[in-house]
Parts: structure tokens; C-alpha cells; sequence
């Protein structure tokens, strides 16, 4: 008779859920990192645009010239804040999915410890079985030799 825990179904489910949770964790980890380094590069392109246009500031220029680079430079603003947003999002979302994924954790390890709760339980209740078996053994033999 080996052990089975009554409960192996809902424990298995518990840990497809952490997994999932988890990669869904990775995902929403992997989709941010590439957002904030898109901010970074709009950020850097900014900076770098800026510095152009306050160099050819010193030379003389058109004013349709400056009228289009600050388009340009109103246009990059728009992005940036547009690509922070997202990126505000997706860092309460990957804490959303951490949290999830911290309550799976407890789920599953609660299930887990019952489980292994269970398996000492049915392993004492054998190992007593065994030993009453064999000191029945132990009372018949004696029996046997005595009488």
C-alpha cells in the first residue's frame, strides 16, 4: 500500500498557477526593461537633439528652422511621456503579477506542508502497524516455546 496524498489534484493545480503566475511575472518583467530602455533612448535622443540645435543656435537660423526644431523637440516630449506612462504601468502591473505570484507561493507551500504532514502521518500509522505485527510475532513464538 503506498501513500497518496487525497488532495495531489489540487496541489498540482496549485503549482501550474505559481508557474503560470510566474511566467506571466517574466513576461510583464521582460515587456518593462524593453520600455525603459526605449525612454532611455528617446531621453538620450533628446538630449543629443538639444545640444545640436543650441550649437547651430550660435550660427544663424532661419526661424522656419527653429519653428520645425522645436516641433521636433515638442514631438519627443510627447513620446517621452508617452513611453514614462507606460512604463508607470507596466511597474505597477509587474508588482501586481509579484504579489499574485507571492500568494501563489503561500498557496502552493501550504498545500505542500499538508501534504508532507499527511505522508509523516500515513508513515507513523505503518511503522505502528508494522511494530504491533511484529510484537503479535514476538507473543505467538513465545507462546509456542512456553507451551
Amino acid at each position: 500500500m503506498s501513500f497518496q496524498f487525497r488532495f495531489e489534484k489540487i496541489l498540482t493545480m496549485k503549482e501550474k498557477e505559481t508557474e503560470s503566475a510566474f511566467h506571466e511575472m517574466n513576461v510583464i518583467k521582460t515587456i518593462k526593461e524593453t520600455a525603459e530602455q526605449q525612454l532611455l533612448q528617446l531621453v538620450e535622443k533628446k538630449d543629443s537633439y538639444i545640444q545640436d540645435y543650441q550649437t547651430m543656435m550660435r550660427n544663424s537660423l532661419r526661424v522656419t528652422d527653429i519653428q520645425e526644431r522645436e516641433q521636433y523637440i515638442h514631438f519627443l516630449n510627447k513620446q517621452i511621456d508617452r513611453a514614462r506612462k507606460k512604463v508607470n504601468e507596466l511597474t505597477q502591473e509587474f508588482h501586481l503579477k509579484n504579489n499574485l505570484l507571492l500568494a501563489k507561493n503561500q498557496e502552493e507551500k501550504i498545500w505542500s506542508t499538508w501534504r508532507e504532514k499527511s505522508l509523516e502521518e500515513y508513515t507513523e500509522k505503518i511503522n505502528r502497524e508494522e511494530q504491533n505485527q511484529l510484537d503479535e510475532m514476538a507473543v505467538l513464538r513465545y507462546f509456542h516455546k512456553n507451551y
